[in-house]
């Protein structure tokens, strides 16, 4: 048999209102039928380019016709018209989806079948199919009529079908190349410039094998999103992917997009342990691949505005502002801009979200995708996202067009794209806000034990290693001698190491400071000895110290302000100088006694006075001295979602609905009355409002003279678990205040940052403004906060799946710098307890001091060679949004200091003052500063 004409029914009026809209079966049987009479033996065949008919109105003259009929126009066709088709001498396709398959029938009856065509040549010619269509369906888009030379392409197909049939593939292919050059001048017409495509292959430690290694192969541009963790898998399971990955970076064929070693919770982790995520997978990319990627990505949810001042140090060149995760981003109205980040940092973003390249509604709607994006972005851009192997075949369309040319769009790799096209002239800064992570809802679902203490531990052991780190930098600082352990660029840990325990780091944190303790004394061996306290935080700190193995209590003089015996302890409040060392030894006279700081129901100190609720044992109120109003309260309690709704009910806030436990107290005893420190325990039920016990509490709330914290010590025996919405079924400390229009503010990475979200990750502290009257809530590294109304807060203690049923919470008074009292929390003085002494009975001695508390030290290096300390190294953090100079005031006159980037590049040089080291620091900005003696 021999066609006279290729025709498909289409469910439309004209090319103008072609149906965009349809998804999955709808969407691919359009496609495929049109794009199935594109092969070389039906044009061949009929020597005619192949056309189309409404379904409502199909041709009249059907004898000799090949009539592909798609599943989106079968509704509309006449009653009876397929078989009538069939009876009068037509070759009708109908009901089939896959384009194999449609080819396959349409092939049947034609005499000599596919004529034995190369089978890559004809999927080039079906893919021409393709891009006519989508040449077309955009010429609409764009506003423009049809201005393809039809003669021309009828013309090159026609001796291209003929050449293949011949089987002479390479005049088969100039001449396609002709016909694709034709489209090209028609997109031309329009739109002068080429638009890009980002090839987007998704990779984890299930997809390295072959499908991975045929995308590898292909030769066109790809882009790997993956992590350090599965690259070293590749390593170890798959090394020809590996072999293939490599041949692919040196052909400039595939780009390697990430950069962590695998994709941690970034939202929720300080600045430094974000940048040992990354230090850890940037080590594996140079271990296996000997580069490291220049273009930033991940698909779990974790961006957030502290990105960019991380990956503008690390010297890349741009990121995917974009997830493939649950959670919540900001768009870019522009596709590619310049994001910008805390400290005024920025860097080239991508901000489209990609199409899923195995959908065939994402091709079906591609030229209305692609005109929004020409009419809307200065560089036209389509992102395409999907496994590997997991494509839809239109998709290869586009890959064998651009093989012809930039027909539709240029297949570019991240690292080109970034490079060779223009760079955004606006800058696009997004709030906090905008970011909200699903970590919680997604441990949930997944059943993932310690959702909340997880972050808890992690907040411990970064505080724990950073200051076991510092102190261990400030000893080979103070003898000249460089630790190997101090070297540049340290990783927190070996990525493939289990963690270390935090008591073990307390350990070597210890024997550290008691080696730094003993440096600094000056004393010789048989001298005086007592009890030395190292900070290793770059700000003062005052804290209490239990001080029972001295025979007496020390003298109040010098860091020493007051002391307290109950029993055999004996404790110590202590001002320890940044950066420094307190000595304290036994007093030689009884210290004065003065007002204690805990009475029934009340703790109170010269800042504060903290009521215990009598019924509930919670907090009543906090009154400050001279000020009206009481500042918060705070009770303990489970939450349950309210009832459901019935059908026809108000709509009412879910939040106005919710129901509570009581707490309701046993018990309540003042158990430290002292002048230095006090204590007043709570025992008792959280109960529901029928009485029945959900839990048993116990609650102590701790003060300190000269301290404007109160801390609260909380512990549940949980007898209800929490229901499965973590969002409204949990335990939590509940605080609330008078004010309905205080100002909220939330940590994020370490710095304050303004906030009016219901659902908060907020891991070291929430802030609450009154006018003058400032009140912070430290959640000792809990990451989660849910408002409640206008004044109210809960802070998440236990969810569904959490076995932590210990919790550390502070209320600080009027602190001036929440973020540097917030590092405090996880970190806990070290206490020498057998040190030698200065000769001073009670002194002090300090290293290094900024002289601004809203900028803080987050990490410490020594520099030198051959064991000799020649200088050191310092990151410091802007915490409060502040700009300003600030001076780095040091032991010992440096005599050049330079401000160098994450990798120790240099960048600029830092004027020296006496002995102090001068820098300009831009709002919550983070700086590396490297100074030689």
């Amino acid at each position: 048999m021999k066609f006279d004409e290729l025709i498909v029914l289409l469910p439309c009026h004209s090319l103008e209102d072609f149906p965009v809209h349809h998804e999955a079966a709808e969407a691919e049987g359009l496609l495929a039928a049109w794009s199935a009479l594109w092969h070389p033996a039906l044009i061949a065949s009929a020597d005619r380019l192949p056309t189309w008919y409404r379904a409502d109105s199909p041709p009249d003259n059907l004898a000799g016709r090949l009539i592909l009929i798609p599943e989106a126009s079968e509704s509309l066709l006449l009653a009876g018209w397929p078989a009538r088709a069939k009876s009068e001498g037509a070759h009708v396709v109908r009901r089939l989806a896959d384009r194999r398959q449609i080819v396959t029938a349409a092939l049947e009856p034609l005499t000599g079948g596919d004529g034995g065509v190369e089978p890559a040549l004809a999927e080039d010619f079906l893919a021409f199919g393709t891009g006519y269509l989508l040449t077309e369906l955009l010429t609409r888009q764009m506003r423009y009529m049809s201005n393809i030379d039809e003669t021309q392409l009828a013309n090159e197909l026609r001796a291209a079908a003929a050449a293949a049939m011949a089987h002479d593939g390479e005049q088969a292919r100039l001449h396609l190349r002709n016909a694709f050059e034709v489209l090209t001048e028609a997109r031309e017409r329009f739109y002068p410039v080429n638009s890009y495509f980002i090839d987007l292959t998704l990779v984890a430690r299930t997809t390295l094998g072959t499908d991975l290694q045929q995308e590898l192969t292909g030769g066109t541009p790809t882009n790997l999103l993956l992590t350090g963790e599965a690259l070293e898998r590749m390593a170890a399971d798959e090394p020809q992917t590996l072999a293939a990955l490599r041949l692919a970076l040196d052909h400039q064929t595939a780009d390697i997009v990430g950069g962590e070693f695998d994709e941690a919770e970034l939202p929720l982790l300080p600045l430094e342990s974000i940048l040992d995520e990354f230090r850890r997978g940037l080590a594996a990319f140079d271990r296996v691949l000997g580069r490291r990627p220049t273009v930033y990505g991940r698909r779990r949810f974790g961006l957030s505005p502290a990105l960019p001042l991380v990956l503008s140090q690390l010297g890349y060149q741009g990121a995917l502002h974009l997830t493939l995760d649950d959670g919540q981003f900001p768009q870019s109205d522009q596709c590619k801009t310049r994001w910008e980040g805390f400290g005024s940092t920025a860097i080239d973003a991508l901000c489209r979200l990609p199409l899923d390249a195995h959908a065939p509604g994402s091709f079906l709607n591609l030229p209305r995708r692609i005109g929004e994006s020409m009419d809307m972005d200065h560089v036209a851009t389509i992102v395409f996202a999907h496994w590997p192997g997991r494509v839809s075949p239109f998709f290869s369309d586009l890959k064998r067009m651009s093989a012809y040319g930039a027909v539709l769009g240029k297949f570019m790799t991240l690292s080109d794209y970034f490079s060779q096209t223009d760079r955004p002239g606006d800058l696009t800064r997004f709030k906090p806000d905008q970011y909200r992570a699903p970590y919680l809802r997604q441990a949930i679902i997944r059943e993932h034990s310690d959702s909340l203490s997880r972050s808890i531990d992690l907040h411990a052991r970064r505080s724990m290693h950073a200051s076991r780190e510092a102190i261990e930098v400030f000893e080979g600082l103070a003898t000249g001698r460089r630790e190997p352990a101090s070297s540049v660029g340290e990783v927190a840990e070996p990525a493939e190491a289990e963690p270390t325990p935090l008591v073990e780091l307390a350990r070597q944190r210890d024997v550290a400071a008691a080696r730094l303790a003993a440096a600094l004394s000056g004393s010789r061996s048989g001298g005086p000895r007592g009890y030395a306290i190292v900070n290793a935080s770059s700000f003062s700190r005052r804290a209490a110290v239990d001080v029972s193995g001295l025979a007496s209590l020390p003298a109040c003089q010098g860091p020493v302000l007051a002391v307290q015996q109950d029993g055999q302890r004996k404790l110590a409040m202590v001002d320890v100088p940044a950066c420094g060392v307190a000595w304290m030894v036994a007093g030689q006279e009884p210290p004065k006694r003065g007002k204690p700081l805990a009475e029934a129901l009340a703790l109170r100190n010269e800042f504060f006075e903290v009521s215990i609720h009598p019924t509930t044992g919670g907090i009543r109120s906090i009154y400050v001295p001279g000020q009206r109003g009481n500042r918060v309260s705070q009770q303990l309690a489970l939450r349950l979602p309210a009832p459901r709704p019935k059908p026809g009910d108000v709509w009412r806030d879910p939040d106005e609905t919710a129901q509570y436990s009581r707490m309701v107290a046993e018990k309540i005893e003042v158990t430290a009355a002292g002048t230095a420190f006090g204590e007043i325990i709570s025992r008792g039920q959280l109960v529901d409002p029928e009485n029945r016990p959900l839990a048993a509490f116990v609650q102590r709330l701790q003060i300190w003279r000269g301290v404007r914290v109160v801390r609260l010590e909380v512990e549940l025996d949980v007898r209800e678990e929490p229901r499965a919405d973590p969002w409204n079924s949990y335990y939590a400390a509940r605080f609330a205040w008078a004010d309905e229009a205080a100002e909220m503010l939330r940590s994020v990475a370490g710095t304050v940052q303004p906030t009016s979200n219901r659902r908060l990750e907020a891991p070291e502290f929430i802030e609450l403004r009154e006018g003058a009257a400032r009140t912070a809530i430290f959640s000792g590294g809990l990451p989660y906060h849910r408002f409640n109304g206008e004044r109210m807060l809960d802070t998440l203690l236990v969810v569904r799946g959490e076995s932590r049923r210990t919790f550390s919470l502070g209320i600080g008074v009027d602190v001036a710098h929440p973020a540097a009292a917030a590092l405090e929390w996880h970190d806990p003085l070290s206490v020498v307890t057998d040190a030698p002494v200065p000769s001073a009975e009670n002194s002090s001695r300090w290293l290094f001091h900024v002289d601004v508390r809203n900028v803080i030290a987050t990490h410490w290096e020594v520099t030198g060679e051959a064991g000799s300390a020649t200088g050191f190294r310092v990151r410091l953090l802007e915490t409060e949004g502040r700009a300003g100079r600030v001076h780095l005031r040091t032991f010992r006159t440096p005599r050049l200091a330079r401000q160098v980037d994450l990798l120790g590049n240099p960048l600029t040089d830092l004027p020296i003052e006496g002995d102090r080291v001068a820098v300009d620091l831009s709002a919550y900005e983070w700086v590396q500063i490297e100074a030689l003696w």
